[in-house]
């Protein structure tokens, strides 16, 4: 994937990384979204759960680094949003449950600011980077 969008064009820069990834049937799938602060992570993070159904307010996890969510639609069971951000060693992954979130086929765990955690992070995990550009944004994926 290398998409430039606008706002208006984030639906289908979101639903294009639905096809791209896919449950995983040993571990859950992992979608690392790197960019600078108000790239726009956390709206493209919404969005993907607006997709999926999620009937909640998805709000950036900044405080509580993972907030939980359940999709209505496809084929993922669980949704996790976790901002990376404030965490400063690998060992504050441990309370939130990490190693068991990552294990769990069906959930779709989206990272930002992965980087300060890509120590922690599986071979698997579908990383993206977010940037401004004149007209918008510009997502590319990670190979």
């Amino acid at each position: 994937m290398n998409e430039e969008y606008t706002e208006e064009s984030l639906p289908y820069v979101a639903d294009k990384i639905l096809e791209i990834i896919a449950p995983l049937a040993d571990a859950a799938t992992i979608v690392a979204l790197t960019g600078d602060l108000g790239a726009g992570k956390t709206t493209l993070t919404k969005t993907i759960a607006a997709l999926l159904g999620v009937e909640d307010t998805v709000v950036s996890p900044t405080f509580v680094v993972a907030k939980f969510y359940v999709p209505t639609k496809g084929l993922f069971t669980h949704f996790v949003h976790i901002d990376a951000y404030r965490i400063e060693s690998l060992d504050e992954l441990v309370p939130l449950g990490f190693e068991k979130i990552i294990a769990q086929p069906t959930t779709l765990v989206v990272i930002e600011w992965p980087e300060r955690i890509g120590a922690a992070l599986p071979a698997s995990t579908n990383w993206f980077t977010i940037t401004h550009t004149s007209t918008g944004r510009h997502i590319e994926q990670k190979k």
